[in-house]
């Protein structure tokens, strides 16, 4: 659910203003570039979060240290309604995505937008979510490439303060104490099937009432600091959470489906050597390091294009 829910909002606002510079290519120094003829060119796009942006950047300079002619100018493009509807229509080439979001959009796209209801394609377990990502990315002239060790689930926080108060540490134990909570998240939470719905199902967790906020993004985050609302919607690799003493609650029942980081590039932009190169940076990213890194952009409002290089460089990628 995440990338569904995470489209709308926004870790490190601040840092996106950084990232969204408008350069024609990724950051690379003249020696790193791979000599002899310049290869084809790519465009790269991006969710308009600073994560997306940053794994975006990531890819930018490995495929121009290899010789790709690389566009970064449509980063931060938006939903993944937007992004998909630019790929399909050849605008942009290469984002990367989320497995398990991806295949529910894909689905809804295709299927109509009770798909997911009806026939899920999205679980905990990443070997199918990502067949039938590959399925429905195929129908639409897009090939999906290797997942990373690399994930950002859906989860769901409370303060530091309730869990040390309750003793908390799994969504299995919150079903006697929601009656008296106002739970916090995107309006779509309410209706879909794999957030208040599940945890009403699979934690008999039923809440007091429900709070519009955005995706796991600052409002959220302040939300649950402040006590306006009790559980919100937050995500696994978020350092920002973190910092703010946010506990994301285990999740022992599996309600979010998996949702590592995955390439996704139009058919016509597929070649061995291409996807390799993406293959690898995404190898390289675990989600320890994705949160150290979200905290960097989110706290301390690093340059998301210096991070990913010095990324590429640390992991021997440019």
């Amino acid at each position: 659910m995440k990338p569904i829910l995470r489209s709308l909002g926004a870790v490190g606002a601040a840092a996106l203003a950084l990232a969204a510079c408008g350069s024609s290519s990724s950051k690379s120094s003249s020696s790193s570039t791979t000599a002899g003829a310049a290869k084809e060119s790519i465009s790269i796009t991006s969710a308009d979060f600073s994560e997306d942006t940053l794994v975006a950047y990531m890819y930018a300079d490995a495929l121009t240290h290899a010789g790709y002619q690389v566009s970064t100018q449509k980063l931060n493009l938006g939903t993944r309604e937007v992004y998909l509807k630019a790929m399909e229509a050849g605008e942009v080439d290469l984002v990367p995505d989320y497995v398990g979001s991806l295949a529910q959009q894909l689905n809804s796209d295709q299927n109509g937008p009770s798909a997911n209801t009806a026939s899920p394609v999205a679980s905990s377990d990443l070997t199918s979510t990502r067949a039938n990502a590959a399925k429905l990315a195929a129908k639409a002239n897009l090939v999906l490439l290797d997942s990373s060790p690399a994930a950002d689930q859906n989860g769901y926080g409370v303060s530091q303060a309730t869990a040390t108060k309750y003793h908390l540490t799994s969504l299995s134990q919150i079903s006697s104490l929601a009656s008296q909570w106002v739970f916090g998240g995107p309006p779509e939470c309410q209706t879909r099937p794999d957030c208040i719905p599940a945890l009403a199902s699979a934690y008999s967790a039923h809440f007091s009432s429900f709070k519009a906020l955005d995706a796991g993004g600052p409002l959220t985050l302040a939300a649950l600091v402040n006590g306006t609302i009790q559980m919100g919607v937050v995500f696994t690799s978020d350092g920002t959470a973190a910092a703010d003493h946010i506990v994301v609650l285990a999740d022992p029942k599996h309600i979010a489906p998996v949702d590592n980081i995955t390439g996704l590039i139009r058919a016509a932009k597929s070649t061995p050597a291409v996807d390799a190169i993406i293959n690898k940076v995404d190898a390289a990213l675990t989600t320890d390091e994705l949160r150290s890194l979200n905290e960097q952009i989110g706290v301390n409002k690093a340059d998301p294009a210096t991070l990913a290089q010095q990324f590429d460089a640390q992991h021997g990628l440019t």
